[in-house]
C-alpha cells in the first residue's frame, strides 16, 4: 500500500532519534540528524562505516537492537542491510507511533527524507517518493534557478 506523505518541516533541536545501522547510508543519515540538532543514538553489531566513529555528539551502543530502545524515541532510521530486520523496525515504529525511516523500502516507512537546499531567505525540500537521485537532481535545478536571481 502507497503512503501518501504530507510536507512538512520539523524542529529536531534535542529530539531522540535512533539510526539502526552503521554503514554509508546510515553516516549520511547520521550528518543530517546531527546537522538540524537532534540528539543521536545509533545502535549497531560493527560500524561499517569508520567515519562513524569520528562524528561528534552522538552516542554508540554496540549490541543489537531491543523494543524497549524505542522509548521515548521521537524519530528512527532503520539502516541496516538487512530488509526483513529493517521491515520488522518499521512495524513496530509504525504501531507505536513513532516517526521510521526505512533505507531499504520506499513504501514500509512514514517519514522520508528530503533533498534540501537552504538560502539566506528561502528553504526548499524535494522528495521524489524514494528516489533520492532524482531528488538531488531537481534539487540542484532549484538550487541553480534561485542562486540566479
Amino acid at each position: 500500500m502507497e503512503h501518501k506523505f504530507f510536507p512538512l518541516f520539523i524542529d529536531l533541536s534535542h529530539k531522540r532519534c535512533l539510526v539502526i545501522g552503521a554503514g554509508n547510508i546510515a553516516c549520511r543519515k547520521i550528518k543530517t540528524l546531527l546537522k538540524y540538532g537532534a540528539n543521536v543514538e545509533v545502535i549497531t553489531r560493527e560500524v561499517a562505516e569508520s567515519e562513524i566513529l569520528e562524528l561528534q555528539d552522538i552516542k554508540i551502543s554496540m549490541r543489537d537492537f531491543t523494543e524497549e530502545d524505542l522509548k521515548n524515541v521521537f524519530l528512527v532510521v532503520a539502516a541496516t542491510n538487512n530488509s526483513d530486520f529493517n521491515r520488522y523496525i518499521y512495524e513496530i515504529c509504525n504501531e507505536n507511533n513513532i516517526l521510521v525511516n526505512n533505507m531499504t523500502s520506499k513504501v514500509e516507512m512514514n517519514a522520508r527524507f528530503a533533498a534540501v537546499y537552504e538560502g539566506d531567505s528561502v528553504q526548499v525540500a524535494v522528495s521524489a517518493k524514494g528516489y533520492p537521485k532524482k531528488s538531488l537532481e531537481i534539487r540542484d535545478s532549484i538550487k541553480k534557478l534561485l542562486e540566479k536571481n
